[in-house]
């Protein structure tokens, strides 16, 4: 079981009692990556949702098929992976880390699953994760209006 405290230190759960921490404590897992490692790659299925205790990565997509443009760099305290809960479960993105780093995961189906049993602890949870993709999408509109603005 994970340390309540820490899932605490995460906006997504600020809503959330006690009992509901304790229930989404019960189905976390602790994982540990080194610096230069794929979490995961753009268009694969995604499966674990992410959030960062130590470390930092980046979040990338690809350009024009071949170059991996960087549109997010996540930090401790942040979020990834939200494709694990969203349709169409399939990454939007890569992620790589850039040092050592440390997370707490959820596997997508233990997560949606505990959703569907508490509508009420879902509702939050993914109410603060749309957050983290209207902020992401923001990043990528400014990177696209750069691009757009330098072939001028």
């Amino acid at each position: 079981m994970v340390d309540i405290e820490k899932l605490k230190k995460f906006k997504i759960f600020k809503d959330l009692n006690q009992r509901e921490l304790e229930l989404i404590a019960n189905i976390a897992e602790y994982e540990a990556y080194e610096a230069g490692k794929r979490i995961f790659e753009e268009k694969a299925l995604a499966t674990t949702l992410y959030l960062t205790l130590e470390g930092k990565i980046e979040i990338k997509i690809r350009g024009d098929g071949t170059e991996q443009i960087v549109i997010d760099q996540v930090e401790p305290g942040e979020i990834f992976g939200w494709s694990a809960v969203t349709e169409p479960y399939t990454f939007t993105a890569a992620a790589w880390t850039l040092e050592k780093t440390k997370f707490i995961t959820f596997s997508g189906e233990r997560l949606k699953d505990l959703f569907d049993k508490n509508n009420h602890i879902g509702y939050r949870v993914v109410k603060e994760i749309a957050v983290v993709i209207s902020r992401r999408l923001k990043a990528m509109e400014s990177k696209f209006v750069v691009t757009l603005r330098m072939k001028k």
